[in-house]
C-alpha cells in the first residue's frame, strides 16, 4: 500500500511539473525584436544607449531569441556581443519572463545567466528595469541592461 501511494504521489508530482511548465507563445512564426520608446541603455563599467534588434522563433510551446545585435553610440555598442545564441525565452509567470543563459561579452569582461523582464501580453512589449546577469566568472562586475523591447507582430503567450 505505501508504495502505491508513494507512486501515486510521484506520478502527480511529474504531471504537476510538466504543466506548470507549458507556456503556449503565438503567433506561430517569427518575430521582430527592437528597442521602443527609446534606446536600451547597457551598463557594466561604462554605460552605453544603443539600438538593439533581434528575432524570436514562437512555435507554439516554446520561444528562441536570436540575431541580438546592439548598434549606436559609435562603435562601442557593437563591442558589447550577445554569443552563444538562440536563448530560450521561458515564462516564468503571468506578466514576467526570462531570456535563459544569456551570454554577454562586453567592454572589460563577460557576463552569463538569465536576463529577467517584464512582459505586456496586450502589446508584446519586455521591459527590463536593471536586470542583471552575473559576471563570468564570478567576481566581477554584472552587467545590466535597462530598457524596452518590442516585439513585432505583437507575442503574447498563455501561462497555465
Amino acid at each position: 500500500m505505501k508504495k502505491l501511494i508513494a507512486s501515486t504521489l510521484a506520478a502527480a508530482a511529474i504531471g504537476f511539473t510538466g504543466i506548470a511548465s507549458a507556456e503556449t507563445w503565438s503567433p506561430t512564426g517569427t518575430v521582430s525584436l527592437e528597442n521602443f520608446g527609446g534606446l536600451i541603455n547597457v551598463r557594466q563599467t561604462v554605460s552605453l544607449d544603443c539600438s538593439l534588434s533581434g528575432s524570436a522563433a514562437l512555435n507554439g510551446d516554446s520561444a528562441q531569441v536570436s540575431n541580438l545585435t546592439l548598434t549606436g553610440n559609435l562603435f562601442l555598442c557593437g563591442l558589447v556581443r550577445f554569443n552563444e545564441q538562440p536563448y530560450n525565452l521561458e515564462a516564468t509567470g503571468p506578466g514576467t519572463v526570462a531570456l535563459q543563459n544569456v551570454r554577454v561579452d562586453a567592454l572589460s569582461a563577460s557576463c552569463f545567466g538569465d536576463l529577467e523582464g517584464t512582459f505586456d501580453q496586450a502589446t508584446g512589449i519586455i521591459t527590463f528595469m536593471n536586470a542583471s546577469i552575473p559576471s563570468d566568472p564570478v567576481g566581477g562586475p554584472s552587467c545590466f541592461i535597462n530598457g524596452r523591447v518590442s516585439t513585432t507582430a505583437a507575442a503574447s503567450y498563455t501561462f497555465p
